[in-house]
């Protein structure tokens, strides 16, 4: 199995969301409990944070349903887990549980410190991090097939080709990321320029910077002023 071809679309967005159905290998979750104020539950799933929160909330020994404060998205679930674990050490209330005594904003911080991406981050600001962004998955590379398909006829080994053809697609895509300050974003067979999103705010407040000076030229207040006539008389 392989991809489809790709459709470049034209022009470059400054907003997209992220998909609701995207996931990586799992997540880290923190889940908030209302008779447990101030304090959360960091873990990690491969199903999903809504499906685990149902699962705790079934115990018999939890007074009130979790809910999911945020989650993220991790590559290595597991390994983001116990490394957000690690650092937060001094704010776990008891060592043989996965709770938490913490800012939340400050435990959302690290645990996305750890991980991907927090779920439902607009693409605009992944753009900030990522150069290439794909919403697609693949289950393994099939290169014979894929050459066939792309038409690209090729002699040698075909995994170091494939090597070489992405470095050398990397040079290329860089240069025009670099320049345009933009990523690459991958999703149902087509291919999206996205701007990061802090290089939109600069751009959009020098416009708007340009605009205010062009209408204070315009009324005479900013600019090149004309000299005061000469005063006929000496006092």
């Amino acid at each position: 199995m392989h991809l489809n071809a790709i459709e470049r679309q034209p022009g470059v967005l400054e907003e997209m969301p992220m998909p609701t159905d995207f996931r990586l290998a799992g997540w880290v979750y923190m889940l908030s409990n209302e008779y447990m104020p101030g304090i959360y539950k960091i873990g990690m799933t491969t199903t999903s944070p809504e499906v685990r929160a149902k699962e705790l909330s079934s115990a018999t020994g939890v007074p009130y349903p979790f809910k999911v404060e945020a989650a993220f998205h991790c590559d290595d679930p597991a390994n983001s887990e116990r490394l957000i674990h690690e650092d937060l050490q001094d704010f776990r209330i008891n060592d043989s549980r996965e709770f938490f005594k913490d800012d939340v904003k400050d435990l959302a911080s690290l645990c996305e410190q750890h991980c991907e991406a927090r779920v439902g981050t607009p693409v605009e600001y992944l753009a900030m991090d990522y150069d290439i962004i794909s919403f697609e998955s693949l289950s393994n590379l099939r290169l014979p097939e894929l050459f066939d398909d792309i038409g690209l006829s090729v002699f040698g080994d075909k995994l170091a080709i494939a090597e070489r053809l992405i470095r050398l697609g990397a040079e290329y895509v860089q240069q025009k990321l670099n320049i345009h300050r933009m990523s690459i974003v991958f999703h149902d067979d087509k291919a999206y320029a996205v701007e990061d999103a802090e290089s939109s705010w600069r751009r959009k407040r020098e416009e708007e910077l340009e605009e205010l000076e062009k209408s204070l030229v315009a009324a005479g207040i900013y600019g090149p002023q004309p000299l005061p006539a000469e005063d006929p008389t000496p006092f």
